[in-house]
């Protein structure tokens, strides 16, 4: 066994990492009056002025976080080559969502030196460190909130956006905001002070097409794969599979996903058959992450649903599930809904394939569903007990 890796067989990749979200190409297709856009608003802070805050919206997969991420990128380069005090930060609200936390990764940007807990302070004390660190290096920040729906405290909109007019920063020291959401409805959400604070412009990203989604395979395929191993048939699959509206970001993960395929299989090129088995395992998993949003009368039905199937070892009624959903709710203080809410609740989980919920006749006694979850069963429980409302259970 000397070659653990598999690396001695035919070489499907030479640079993966060019199908990854983060990575940044040198030029992108079909957005080039986006980024021109965006480009003037920052345009600004190379001559020490301020910049205009701007929301860029759009469905997923339309090249808003890339276009972003390709613009500061440029811009670090401008401001590095004449010496400006200008540092773009790029936050994932996904994974960094709170006040604290968000400003500690701006100051970890602007400078490191500056030691400060990730928890325990103020809100307040964690702002005036922020403000203290930029007035001392006369820095200008952009910070750009991608998934800007996940911010736990968007309140951080309307402290950044008036640090000037409040006097907490120097008259010389800019911040600038960029917000990124897949809800084109996110301002109907959000307060309207924070909404005015945030989107001074906004940019609305269009759906690419599918010649378009076609050619960002093709140029990341050069890149990312060795020469010839890629069907020519896949980079057509991958764009008809990404949906209706052309998702860019699904068809790069099903390419990746199925030169994965191929490559763990020794195969010596990807075909349609991995694009097509990568694309189910992708839908199975874009189910099971769904579950996390589920509201939590939702959550506790389905934690029913399984706690039954697994301590029966067969399958269960809708009475079963609704007497344990009743016992989570008593324990959690909460009030339980009717028996046809639960009911309704059921279906929808069958109709969405992550329970199997037949009719079956009963004969006199009317008809009642046979309960039993189709597969699966740990890894969503694992998902379930996420929410901390849920771990006492």
């Amino acid at each position: 066994m000397n070659d653990i890796f598999g690396t001695d067989g035919t070489q499907i990749f030479r640079n993966r990492a060019a199908l990854s979200s983060k990575y940044v190409p040198e030029r992108l297709i079909g957005r080039e009056k986006q980024i021109v856009e965006l480009a003037l608003l920052m345009r600004p802070v190379m001559h020490n002025g301020e910049l205009t805050n701007v929301l860029i919206s759009g469905n997923k997969g339309t090249g808003k976080t890339t276009v972003v991420r390709f613009v500061l990128k440029q811009l670090s380069n401008n401001v590095e080559n004449k010496g400006l005090n200008v540092v773009p930060i790029f936050i994932n609200c996904q994974k960094i969502s709170t006040t604290s936390k968000i400003i500690v990764e701006i100051l970890n940007k602007v400078s490191p030196e500056t030691e400060v807990p990730r928890t325990g302070l103020s809100v307040g004390k964690y702002y005036r460190t922020l403000w203290k660190v930029l007035n001392e290096k006369r820095t200008t920040i952009i910070v750009a909130f991608d998934d800007v729906d996940s911010l736990k405290d968007k309140n951080i909109f309307n402290e950044f956006n008036y640090a000037g007019e409040n006097m907490s920063i120097e008259e010389d020291v800019f911040i600038g905001i960029v917000g990124i959401s897949d809800n084109l409805f996110f301002p109907e959400k959000v307060e309207q002070n924070i909404f005015s604070a945030l989107q001074h412009r906004n940019i609305v990203f269009p759906p690419y097409n599918k010649e378009q989604v076609e050619q960002i395979l093709d140029e990341r395929c050069a890149i990312a794969f060795a020469e010839g191993v890629v069907d020519e048939e896949v980079i057509t699959l991958c764009a008809e599979l990404s949906g209706n509206e052309y998702d860019c970001g699904k068809a790069l993960r099903l390419l990746e996903s199925a030169g994965a395929i191929a490559d763990i299989s020794n195969a010596e090129k990807v075909t349609e058959k991995h694009v097509l088995l990568a694309n189910e395992e992708i839908e199975k998993n874009d189910l099971l992450n769904s579950l996390e949003s589920l509201p939590i009368n939702s959550k506790l039905v389905l934690l029913s649903i399984i706690k039954l199937t697994g301590k029966l070892n067969d399958k269960v009624t809708t009475g079963q599930i609704e007497m344990l959903y009743r016992n989570f709710c008593e324990h959690l203080g909460m009030i339980p809904l009717g028996r046809t809410s639960v009911s309704g609740i059921v279906s929808e989980f069958d109709m969405m394939g992550i329970i199997s919920a037949p009719v079956r006749s009963r004969g006199r006694y009317g008809k009642t569903r046979l309960i039993s979850i189709k597969n699966n069963q740990k890894k969503i429980e694992d998902i379930l007990y996420r929410d901390y409302r849920l771990k006492e259970l």
